[in-house]
């Protein structure tokens, strides 16, 4: 997948906790990077689960898409409380990756579907649950762009929202 923005394009980010507007300095690929949340008792959701490897450091931000490996779901919040997934009547879920050519299709829509953004220190957490049984393991596979950026006065050009959904805002 592409990056979302490329040096010199400008952004409007809207975090958990501000709003700024941002230019592109520098672009790296963050190849891939497996998580192993623990084991986990089948039936049972095990909540917020933090991944600070995804944490960056100032002025940075992440565009990651992620890969459940093991035979798990799990719910999104980025910052949590904030459910990334929802309707107003339901939270939805993420299953493991496809394994086989024959869902192709359903690999590249949970690919796209999974992607998330991170903004510095920000600490994306996950629920997790394992609808088949006890796991040993509970491995997601992270992977994607890293971007250098400065803070700058003018109106960006695209908005990300990187925390959050824009609940109440006008279309």
């Amino acid at each position: 997948f592409e990056p979302i923005f490329l040096p010199k394009e400008t952004a409007h980010l809207i975090t958990a906790t501000t709003e700024l507007n941002v230019e592109c300095i520098a672009v790296g690929a963050l190849p891939e990077r497996e998580k192993d949340f623990g084991a986990l008792t089948g039936g049972e959701w095990t909540r917020e689960q933090e991944n600070t490897d995804l944490e960056l450091p100032s002025n940075e931000l992440a565009q990651l898409r992620m890969r459940i490996v093991d035979d798990l779901q799990i719910e999104f919040s980025n910052p949590s409380p904030t459910k990334q997934w929802r309707t107003s009547k339901a939270i939805f879920y993420l299953p493991q990756f496809p394994t086989t050519s024959a869902e192709d299709f359903m690999k590249q829509y949970y690919f796209k579907a999974s992607e998330f953004h991170v903004w510095e220190k920000d600490t994306p957490r996950f629920d997790l649950y394992a609808p088949n049984g006890d796991l040993a393991t509970s491995r997601i596979i992270f992977n994607g762009w890293r971007f250098r950026v400065k803070k700058i006065d003018t109106p960006g050009k695209i908005t990300i929202w990187v925390s959050g959904w824009p609940s109440g805002v006008a279309s």
